[in-house]
């Protein structure tokens, strides 16, 4: 069986975001990172240039259409979700996801083989206990 490689976009690489990144570049990842967003000269916007990641803005990640599969929003701002999806909704883009905070968690854990989650410092277990209480 194949598995389907999905196109993705990450926007903030702070801590998390350059570790999210690192994953979905490994060899066993089913993801291919096709831009990022990160304003601020962070250590995971560097690997982004290094590695030749597109970085641009959110407007950028929007014009890509739908060559991106799903958005990752790893920013830790709740407005940036709302924006990327209201610049959907604009651009008639209904195919692209913003993948919520809990999606971007559940494919962390799924990835990571038992790594914690940078700035969180949790196990798989307390991820998904406080997924099912959110839910």
């Amino acid at each position: 069986m194949t598995l389907e490689n999905h196109n993705i976009a990450i926007v903030g690489l702070g801590r998390v975001g350059k570790a999210f990144l690192e994953k979905a570049m490994s060899n066993e990842s089913v993801m291919t990172v096709k831009a990022v967003c990160e304003m601020c000269d962070t250590p995971g916007r560097k690997l982004a240039e290094e590695k030749d990641i597109p970085v641009v803005d959110l407007g950028g990640i929007i014009e890509m259409g739908i060559d991106i599969d799903v958005i990752f929003d790893l920013s830790g701002d709740e407005n940036v979700s709302r924006i990327l999806q209201e610049k959907l909704v604009e651009a008639r883009n209904s195919y692209t996801q913003v993948a919520p905070a809990r999606l971007a968690r559940l494919v962390w854990s799924l990835i990571a083989d038992g790594e914690y989650l940078p700035n969180l410092g949790k196990t798989k277990s307390q991820i998904y206990a406080e997924m099912l209480l959110e839910g």
